[in-house]
């Protein structure tokens, strides 16, 4: 039962307006408590002895302490607060009615009483005094008590339990953001001299301790990771470990992201693995990249895909003379349109419009003195391109040769092309293709006053193509999960770091070059799928499953950076790498273009495409795909033994 109910027992209803008391009620309570601390103040000035004390001084005292009393709570109507929602402001206004009252009451008594012959009702003045403290504390503490008994009224079960992990700065602002609407039982900190103690009331815990013990006895429901200052691989060992007590993550974000420096609970959100993925950020020369950008006509083609337009988002920073963003999809350049409309100064030209379109390219050269292109257009789905040799090369292949070509004619500075892992001892035409685009861009290189420059990392977190999506949607249907093969493994990168690398290697790159990115440690995709389900809160098996459906057509177990016969050169960046590619003569491989080219518009067979493919790249063998065939020899297919 709550206060509220036990007062409509002994409560009229018309003394209640809904489900609030009537400030009348509170009026009467405040005068009880008022009379009764009289009381106790003519008491204490009798030293408690009864006999000496008169019942009748007692009633015409309280006579002039009502009479002034009512004064006060007229001018600041203290009664007609809510209780249950008592704040400081309440307080306050408890603290100056009732002081008004006081202080009228001691003035007559002081300089009126005696005057207008109203000795009978003096108040001593050590009792008005004693009083008046008395009464004021009542006051402030039946409100308190009744704001406190609605509290623990609520039903506490219904507030997730919650440990903070870190105890610094940012921890005690968690607390405050996280406390209202929720039971917050501790905070966990790695520093062991913290240990044992308190903060806020509430015991802090050492990383040491047997957390999954401490999570079981008090049932926590979430742990929240609230340290600031901290790289991102320490940050990724303590997810990795919270992750193991199979409770709810929920991380607290950079200060810089808070709405006007203020940390709300709406901020924290759930931890993405995108943060257990994540390294620290790269530094980059910024002064290089202004004085660098500033002056250029930058065109990006691909420039709505997740690669293109987190180019885009990083380039505008960076003021460029002009950017043109190109890409063939309608609705994504649109969008990306939008979103940049009130954020940027910069001219920014969308361009619609498809690579392989020569007069239209054409067209687009002519229009725009363009400096720099940063070529990220691409198919890049292994299984759609296995199926579709011929759109591969010619987005792949054919794009790449229209763009590079009229770099060559229209003596663009620099271009960059934007490659992929699974261009390496590629085992699919998707692979295959975007190994053609680079050797002949190191080719074009070798004749041509363009910088064509190649960046060559793997899969990045979050893009159209990475299977993290993928996981999120099968996990927000409820499952299962469908990963390919149990020991499949890639390298990951978030999309801002792997185009801030593209940028650095634009800017350092003097041509010719293959830069190749630190991918860091390859992922075993079947732990990546049981930590997306671990961080949605499910149990893996129970909530959702894993199943394995067998590795696609041209899928291989484990993405390369590099050949056998390819070594690699450091850079000024500890992220980025040069590969020593042999760089294939452009004689030779421009007639191989315009074959593909011609096969494709007369309608060739896949595997006849497949097989020019092969002749061009001959480290492409493939895997898991009917053109296997094309790798056997006359003397494999009768058996002969050479």
């Amino acid at each position: 039962m709550n206060l509220l109910t036990a007062q409509s027992l002994f409560v009229p209803k018309r003394f209640l307006r809904g489900k609030y008391v009537s400030k009348w009620i509170v009026l009467g309570i405040d005068f009880m408590l008022i009379s009764f601390s009289l009381l106790i103040a003519f008491a204490i000035q009798n030293r408690l002895n009864l006999y000496d004390f008169r019942l009748i001084d007692y009633y015409k005292g309280l006579v002039t302490v009502f009479v002034f009393c009512l004064i006060g709570y007229f001018i600041f109507k203290p009664h007609e607060g809510i209780i249950r929602h008592t704040s400081i402001h309440d307080i306050k206004v408890i603290f100056y009615a009732r002081s008004i009252g006081f202080v009228l009451n001691l003035a007559f008594v002081l300089f009126f009483e005696s005057r207008l012959g109203l000795n009978s009702f003096a108040l001593p003045g050590n009792v008005l005094v004693i009083s008046y403290f008395l009464s004021l504390y009542m006051l402030i503490q039946f409100r308190l008590g009744v704001k406190y008994i609605f509290k623990q009224g609520k039903r506490v079960k219904s507030k997730p339990r919650i440990l903070i992990y870190g105890s610094g700065e940012s921890g005690r602002i968690t607390f405050d953001a996280l406390y209202k609407n929720h039971e917050i039982v501790g905070f966990i900190d790695d520093n062991t001299s913290l240990s044992g103690k308190s903060l806020l009331g509430k015991r802090i815990y050492g990383s040491n301790e047997d957390i999954e013990h401490i999570i079981d006895r008090y049932q926590i429901q979430e742990i929240v990771f609230s340290i600031q200052n901290i790289n991102a691989v320490k940050k990724r060992e303590i997810i990795d470990r919270c992750l193991t007590y199979n409770v709810n993550l929920k991380v607290v974000p950079p200060i810089n992201s808070w709405l006007n420096g203020q940390l709300t609970n709406s901020q924290i959100k759930n931890v993405k693995i995108e943060e257990l993925l994540g390294r620290d950020v790269i530094a980059l020369n910024k002064e290089l990249l202004n004085t660098e950008i500033v002056k250029k006509s930058i065109l990006i083609t691909g420039g709505a895909g997740s690669i293109g337009s987190e180019l885009v988002r990083q380039i505008i920073k960076y003021e460029p003379k002009q950017l043109v963003v190109l890409d063939q999809a309608e609705t994504p350049l649109h969008l990306l349109e939008i979103e940049l409309s009130n954020n940027s100064s910069v001219e920014i030209n969308y361009v619609l419009a498809d690579i392989r379109d020569e007069q239209k390219m054409k067209t687009i050269f002519d229009r725009y003195q363009i400096d720099w292109i940063f070529h990220a257009a691409a198919y890049k789905h292994v299984p759609a391109m296995e199926l579709h040799p011929s759109e591969a090369i010619k987005t792949n292949c054919l794009g790449t040769k229209l763009i590079a070509d009229l770099a060559d004619k229209y003596q663009i500075e620099k271009m960059v092309f934007v490659s992929t892992d699974k261009a390496v001892n590629p085992t699919n035409v998707m692979g295959a293709s975007k190994r053609l685009a680079e050797m002949y861009v190191q080719s074009k290189n070798k004749q041509s006053k363009t910088n064509f420059i190649t960046t060559r990392f793997g899969n990045v977190l979050g893009s159209n193509g990475s299977v993290i999506p993928l996981f999120k949607k099968q996990i927000e249907s409820g499952g299962p999960i469908t990963v390919t093969h149990p020991k499949i493994t890639r390298y990951f990168m978030t999309i801002p770091e792997a185009c801030s690398l593209v940028l650095d290697a634009c800017v350092m790159g003097k041509g010719g070059e293959i830069y190749v990115f630190d991918m860091g440690e390859s992922v075993l995709i079947k732990d990546l799928a049981e930590k997306m389900i671990k961080l949605s809160g499910l149990t893996i098996n129970k909530d959702i499953s894993i199943i394995y459906t067998g590795l696609r057509p041209g899928e291989k177990l484990f993405e390369e950076l590099l050949t056998e016969k390819e070594s690699i050169l450091p850079t000024h960046h500890d992220k980025i790498m040069i590969a020593k590619v042999f760089a294939e003569d452009y004689n030779v491989l421009n007639p191989y273009l315009v074959r593909l080219h011609n096969m494709i518009d007369q309608g060739a067979d896949n595997m006849d495409i497949v097989q020019t493919l092969k002749e061009i790249v001959k480290e492409y063998k493939s895997k898991n795909s009917p053109y296997e065939l094309l790798d056997i020899d006359a003397f494999e297919l009768l058996g002969v033994k050479k």
